[in-house]
């Protein structure tokens, strides 16, 4: 799966992403999440290594989208 859609509870203090084909899917992946989850943040390609969409507030040098996204490639290569 290429896309990470990415959101943050910040309330929680939790991250989540989920690894998806299309940015029309992040979109929809966005649009299912419960109250719980907290917003869609960002929707990074793994393939170009750039954000396809990010919530206006944040930056593309946010230290914890870079921590997530981090993450989220290692796992890949380890598996």
């Amino acid at each position: 799966m290429r896309y990470l859609a990415i959101n943050i509870n910040y309330k929680l203090d939790q991250d989540w992403y989920c690894r998806l084909g299309s940015v029309v899917d992040c979109h929809e992946y966005f649009n299912s999440l419960g109250p719980g989850h907290g917003p869609g943040i960002a929707i990074y390609d793994t393939e170009i290594g750039q954000y396809m969409w990010l919530e206006e507030t944040y930056t593309d040098d946010n230290p914890r989208l870079s921590e997530i996204i981090a993450n989220a490639l290692k796992s890949v290569k380890v598996k």
